[in-house]
């Protein structure tokens, strides 16, 4: 069931007043009180949809989470350059321009982006010479550092990054290299 036009509305209303926030002051300094009143709602209403603001940039995020899976669903069955770019172009481009805003209020998210990236990527190891527990490894070495790299690019001024093609070809083939694939 689709939820109403109302829901869909007030939730649109609390994302833009918490990243218009988010564009002034750190997410801890932020409170309902304001948020309500940027987004023109009543306390009650945060809460019948929230239980505080920390659940409220866990929802956000996790939508940015969800929406990043279905782009890749999207992309599948083969892993590709061209996959990772449209990821690392969306993030930079779409509702998302203030997923730096995310990094800063939860330093931990980039880490939580790239586990869902890294898991689309990460290709089967297959005939290689590491163990199971080496390729465990392996797959944290590219999530963390991944997670780094994302974060990292997307907080660099425009004109000191790779372009997103870029990005994507350099991680991509060093996925190929440290997994032998």
């Amino acid at each position: 069931m689709k939820p109403d036009i109302r829901v869909r509305h007030t939730k649109d209303r609390v994302r833009k007043a918490f990243f218009q926030l988010l564009n002034t002051k750190e997410f801890s300094q932020i409170t309902v009180t304001e948020l309500c009143q940027i987004a023109e709602i009543n306390r009650t209403t945060f809460y019948k949809h929230y239980l505080d603001m920390t659940d409220l940039l866990e929802k956000i995020e996790n939508d940015i989470l969800e929406d990043t899976k279905q782009q890749w669903k999207c992309l599948h069955p083969k892993s590709t350059v061209e996959g990772m770019e449209h990821i690392f172009s969306t993030l930079q481009t779409r509702q998302y321009k203030s997923v730096s805003h995310i990094f800063q209020a939860d330093p931990l998210f980039s880490f939580k982006l790239s586990e869902v990236i890294c898991q689309s990527i990460v290709p089967n190891f297959g005939d290689t010479p590491y163990t199971p527990k080496e390729q465990a490894i392996i797959q944290r070495i590219m999530v963390y550092g991944y997670g780094s790299v994302t974060r990292n690019w997307l907080l660099s001024p425009q004109d000191e990054k790779m372009s997103a093609r870029q990005l994507a070809e350099f991680l991509f083939h060093l996925t190929e290299k440290l997994t032998n694939s």
